[in-house]
């Protein structure tokens, strides 16, 4: 789905996720900050897909959306998290993986694994990327 919104059409890109885009290195809770058609497609689409594909009981189905709600959180933000070196061999996606989206927009479309980048040609390693870019801290003013 994610990668259908940057593909389809330029202006239908503009209408429903580059204003997610304007985060360029995301913080924690920007994975909900987008428009209404981004948030029907990155979200709704995928949970009511979910809930007609897989035929399960309604908390199965709540356990799953809270999983990857938590997953959309923990892909934007701005923390190396224990877990990402373990993710990264496996390639599920990590915050490093969706800040190099977040930088280079035609890379690392995956939200949950990497597996589509790597056999598209999509995927570009995090470690190659200047993802966490640390503040520029100025040198101090002497006020007098």
């Amino acid at each position: 789905m994610h990668r259908l919104e940057h593909g389809v059409h330029k202006a239908f890109y503009r209408a429903s996720h580059k204003p997610h885009h304007r985060f360029t290195n995301p913080r924690l809770f920007d994975a909900f900050n987008g428009s209404v058609a981004d948030t029907v497609l990155m979200i709704l689409v995928p949970l009511f897909s979910t809930a007609n594909l897989v035929h399960c009981n309604v908390w199965s189905y709540m356990t799953f959306g809270t999983l990857y709600a938590n997953w959309l959180v923990l892909i934007h933000s701005e923390f190396h998290h224990v877990w990402d070196p373990v993710f990264s061999v496996v390639k599920f996606g990590t915050a490093a993986d969706h800040h190099v989206h977040h930088k280079l927009f035609v890379k690392n479309y995956g939200h949950l694994f990497m597996y589509w980048d790597v056999l598209c040609g999509t995927y570009k390693d995090p470690t190659t990327v200047r993802v966490f870019q640390p503040k520029q801290l100025s040198s101090p003013r002497r006020v007098d």
